[in-house]
């Protein structure tokens, strides 16, 4: 008899309250094969992250028949109320990894990505370049104050990136200006 044709009776218990706020039976060959990686499911209309499961496999719920998940609801945030400590983005984040110090990679303004850019403290799109410069040595100094060691530098007049930190204050190979700090995550 395969145990994974039988049903799971689930219970969602909130992790902010430690109540439970619904169960459901669902197929045990639908449940992920483990809970021991990071999990996380859609109810409704809100994202939760699977904080602990009692049991924590698909053939031990199959055994017991039933099967409690702890979740915590993924809170997100319009992009323009966050919060930034520069002013532009490289596409992929871990395009710092595969760049020699002496190499560069192209960067995109936020502003440009963003409604209202100026409501999450970012310059207005098609603020000229002083203005755009002053910002992003405010949130360069900010970024200096802290240590993160795979930061490196970038320009936010040539949008252009270097993995290489040393490089920091130093003239931008394009404009001359100072690199200022830039993170990658």
């Amino acid at each position: 008899m395969n145990l994974f044709n039988h049903k799971v009776e689930v219970t969602f218990v909130d992790d902010a309250t430690g109540g439970a706020f619904a169960s459901a039976g669902m197929e045990a060959a639908n449940l992920p094969e483990t809970f021991e990686i990071r999990t996380s499911l859609r109810l409704g209309e809100s994202d939760w992250s699977v904080v602990h499961a009692e049991p924590r496999t698909r053939a031990e719920c199959a055994k017991a028949g039933a099967l409690t998940l702890r979740l915590r609801k993924i809170e997100t945030m319009p992009a323009e109320e966050i919060a930034f400590s520069q002013l532009d983005i490289t596409e992929n984040i871990d395009d710092n990894r595969n760049l020699e110090k002496d190499e560069w990679i192209a960067t995109t303004p936020l502003n440009a990505r963003i409604p209202n850019p100026e409501s999450a403290g970012l310059p207005a799109r098609g603020a000229d370049a002083d203005e755009v410069y002053r910002a992003a040595l405010v949130m360069s100094a900010i970024r200096e104050s802290i240590s993160l060691p795979d930061d490196g530098v970038y320009c936010p007049i040539c949008h252009i990136a270097s993995v290489d930190l040393a490089k920091l204050r130093t003239p931008c190979p394009q404009c001359g200006r100072e690199l200022l700090k830039f993170g990658w995550t």
